[in-house]
């Protein structure tokens, strides 16, 4: 294995960092812009950046893919919920009763979020040290 130079160690880490802030400051695609800023950048100037880049893109696609998911299957909850109080003559604009559905989406959300937290700065140390890391929870669709 080669040796790799401090920067790549560093921006190894720092492009697995990029989804956390990305997703901090624009969710749910700004995880998968800031990891792929950061990979664009600096994706030529070293293999282990490139390589660490394309598993941190990954699985920021993943994590918005899951979100999506979540969205579209809470949207369709909603749609049938509403839909059911309209058909019984329940008034659905001015009864605003909260439902688990809208908990349950924000839990599984703040999942999405605490996965990318917790993996990325896993990810973010061994790459600092140099060792490359593999998501346990990714889509390889960027090769």
């Amino acid at each position: 294995m080669e040796e790799l130079h401090r920067d790549d160690k560093t921006w190894g880490a720092l492009v697995h960092l990029g989804g956390i802030v990305g997703q901090a400051i624009m969710s749910p695609v700004g995880n998968i812009i800031g990891a792929l800023v950061l990979w664009l950048i600096k994706r030529n100037e070293s293999r282990f950046i490139d390589q660490e880049g394309k598993e941190a893109l990954n699985f920021q696609i993943t994590l918005s893919l899951i979100a999506a998911a979540i969205f579209v299957i809470n949207g369709i909850s909603w749609g049938f919920w509403s839909f059911g109080r309209l058909f019984r003559g329940d008034d659905v604009f001015l009864k605003h009763d909260w439902d688990f559905r809208f908990f349950s989406t924000i839990g599984l959300m703040k999942v999405v979020w605490i996965l990318n937290l917790v993996f990325s700065i896993i990810a973010a140390v061994s790459a600092g040290k140099g060792t490359p890391y593999r998501y346990p929870i990714s889509f390889r669709i960027v090769k």
